[in-house]
């Protein structure tokens, strides 16, 4: 990657234009969602840090009109006007004297150090801008690590709270019961003692959540309301036979802090070459004019008008050059060294970054299945406590094993942001990526309750309408063989359609979804769009549910959907084929047909 003088990096002076709000939100209270983009793009050119990069940018790019400047002759203009006393033959005189001259001097020669002068504050300039694009690489993560850390510390405080009402309610379970005489008051000591240490978590999250909105604030200028989670679709995979050495290879190009390291060892070489001139002669032209001369009284002799043509040479002695000749080289050395000690650091920073943002990523649908089973599993304790057949500590572990699901869940969820993040930034895309691949992707508040509920609430929040009926929907019981995460989303699915909410409908497809019958992506996005959000009193019943599958990620649904609107019905036979994209199920193809007809009765 060898740096190019004359090319300078395109400074963008605004990030891209603020992305819609989504309607995907954490709850019917969060109307207006406040997305991680428009956040960064508000306040991102706002920041001390970034302030200070471009002025220093401004500073390089005045250093180099100073060194051009060298080039160009410098002109001189001299007047004088004197008075004095002179002697002639034994007669004094006053003499007044007015002299006007004109000089040119420009130099020719000096063993190319202007040129490598100019060199190297191009590369000083170039430098300059890759610091700047670090910069604001830099706060933009800060600012998607802050707002992350702020969606993690709510939902986890959310959860708590939830984990603490029902061992409250447990603990006056309890307490009854040992008014009554039933169980020994060890059991309410034994509620009470973990009521005090979930109690003395949350002080300690909202303490953390405190700190938190306080540097929110600080990076923002603003309150920390109604933030939703934020995520980043990924990047097109690598090609090549190792997905981190590719990896490692785009980023080597593109981050920031290596362009400029590079710059600079480019300018240290040229400042080498600089030195290097100062052992040559340097040959100066000069032109110089007399314009006027006035003598008051004339003097027997005069120079009245003149002109003069020299050439200068300057071989310059001792030590002093071989002395800066040293420095440069020695400087450039280091600055070499710098560059490739840098290199071997982000090397290591991205290979451990894109291992944990993998390992991240493929656990995530796990967490999801722990925290519904955890719930599963704390509801059915907790009535079996009621019926006498599971102990009190039973309850209380399990209580506790929810609690760390949900936290394992959301704290996985803010690190793959983190993570990704901070490779994006690595690579110096992260403004990009947050511009064209952001996608809010809040936890379904279901599950960080504690009871277990039908996944369906959380992928297809409530369409809000005023004076409509609500939605109503029909799902026949399918086969025993449907997968319950497929069966989960086909409820989804459903859901989202019946409630006129797009957002949640289109989530539930690939990204890349082509609806085929040579329509593009767009245009069935609009079609959907219409057809979704201004049916009146939409209803879908499915039956006939079949599946089959070829491997572990890809299903293929059939099923006969039964559809009636206010002034429409119609009934098909449909077929869905879902694949796993991003750790979740998505529709990568859909067909519908006309309903087979039923069969007659066979006659008797």
């Amino acid at each position: 990657m060898s740096p190019n003088p004359n090319a300078r990096p395109h400074r963008r002076t605004r990030l891209a234009a603020i992305l819609a709000t989504l309607g995907l939100g954490l709850a019917a209270g969060l109307a207006h969602a406040a997305p991680l983009p428009a956040v960064v793009d508000k306040v991102l050119l706002q920041q001390p840090s970034v302030r200070s990069a471009q002025a220093l940018l401004r500073a390089a790019e005045a250093q180099v009109v100073q060194v051009r400047s060298d080039f160009l002759p410098s002109v001189g203009l001299s007047y004088r006007n004197s008075d004095s006393r002179d002697e002639t033959l034994g007669t004094p005189i006053d003499r007044n004297v007015r002299r006007t001259d004109a000089t040119v001097r420009w130099n020719i020669f000096n063993g190319a150090t202007d040129t490598n002068r100019l060199r190297a504050a191009g590369f000083t300039r170039d430098a300059a801008d890759a610091d700047l694009d670090n910069v604001l690489e830099q706060v933009a993560y800060e600012i998607t690590e802050n707002y992350s850390d702020l969606v993690r510390l709510r939902q986890l405080i959310t959860s708590l709270q939830a984990t603490i009402a029902s061992q409250e309610r447990v603990e006056a379970n309890v307490a009854h019961r040992v008014d009554a005489g039933r169980i020994a008051s060890s059991e309410l000591d034994l509620m009470r003692v973990r009521l005090i240490q979930n109690r003395t978590l949350l002080g300690q999250l909202r303490a953390q959540l405190g700190t938190a909105e306080y540097r929110y604030r600080l990076l923002t200028g603003e309150a920390p309301d109604s933030l939703v989670a934020p995520s980043i679709l990924p990047a097109p995979a690598l090609a090549g036979a190792d997905p981190v050495d590719a990896l490692v290879e785009r980023i080597h190009e593109r981050n920031p802090r290596l362009r400029a390291a590079l710059q600079r060892t480019a300018a240290r070489q040229a400042d080498v070459g600089a030195a290097r001139g100062l052992f040559f002669p340097s040959v100066d032209l000069s032109y110089s004019k007399r314009l006027d001369n006035t003598t008051i009284p004339v003097p027997t002799a005069d120079t009245q008008r003149a002109a003069q043509l020299g050439v200068n040479l300057d071989i310059p002695l001792g030590g002093k050059n071989i002395g800066r000749h040293t420095e440069a080289v020695e400087r450039h050395q280091a600055a070499q060294a710098d560059a490739d000690d840098l290199m071997m650091k982000v090397s290591k920073d991205i290979t451990d970054l894109y291992r944990q943002y993998t390992e991240a990523r493929g656990i995530a649908p796990q967490l999801e299945q722990r925290v519904a089973a955890a719930q599963r599993v704390a509801s059915a304790y907790e009535l079996h406590f009621e019926a006498g057949r599971r102990s009190l500590n039973d309850l209380s572990i399990a209580q506790g094993d929810l609690f760390d699901a949900q936290r394992n869940l959301v704290d996985n969820r803010a690190q793959q942001t983190t993570l990704q993040a901070q490779l994006l930034g690595l690579a110096g895309e992260l403004r990009e990526a947050l511009r064209s691949r952001y996608r809010p992707a809040p936890i379904a508040p279901e599950l960080l309750g504690t009871r277990y509920e039908s996944p369906a609430l959380a992928a297809a929040p409530a369409h809000v309408v005023e004076a409509a009926p609500a939605p109503q929907i029909e799902l026949i019981e399918p086969a025993a063989s449907v997968a319950p995460a497929i069966r989960a989303r086909i409820d989804a699915w459903t859901s989202a359609w019946t409630a006129g909410n797009f957002d949640a409908y289109r989530a539930l497809y690939t990204t890349d979804f082509q609806p085929g019958k040579g329509r593009s992506t767009a245009d069935w996005e609009a079609e959907r769009r219409q057809r979704v959000t201004q049916a009146k009193s939409p209803r879908i019943r499915i039956d006939n549910l079949t599946t089959r599958s070829s491997d572990a990620s890809r299903v293929v649904v059939q099923f006969t959907q039964h559809y009636t609107a206010a002034q429409y019905k119609d009934t098909v036979q449909k077929q869905l084929e879902w694949v796993k994209a991003d750790g979740q199920w998505k529709i990568a193809r859909e067909t519908a047909s006309p309903a087979r007809p039923a069969k007659a009765p066979a006659a008797e």
